[in-house]
């Protein structure tokens, strides 16, 4: 998808979800190639409108992410 604020720019973008008022953005829960579990991983947000996330690190395109709310699972999340 891209985005475009000022000159178009090639993002990776979530759609903004749960997570984001959960996790502040900070982190996801990024499920396995076989759809078995998920682990939890850091990331780096951008810009954010209120639909999408921009992910500036942390993801690769193709990771399947839990966009939805975290609440009954960050007891899950060691960082919190």
């Amino acid at each position: 998808m891209d985005l475009t604020l000022g000159s178009p720019v090639e993002s990776l973008l979530l759609l903004r979800g749960g997570f984001v008022q959960d996790t502040g953005g900070n982190w996801v829960f990024v499920v396995d190639s076989e759809g078995s579990y998920a682990n939890w991983r850091d990331i780096c947000a951008g810009r954010r409108n209120n639909r999408y996330v921009e992910v500036i690190d942390g993801l690769q395109q193709g990771d399947r992410v839990i966009t939805s709310s975290y609440r009954q699972m960050s007891d899950m999340h060691l960082g919190q």
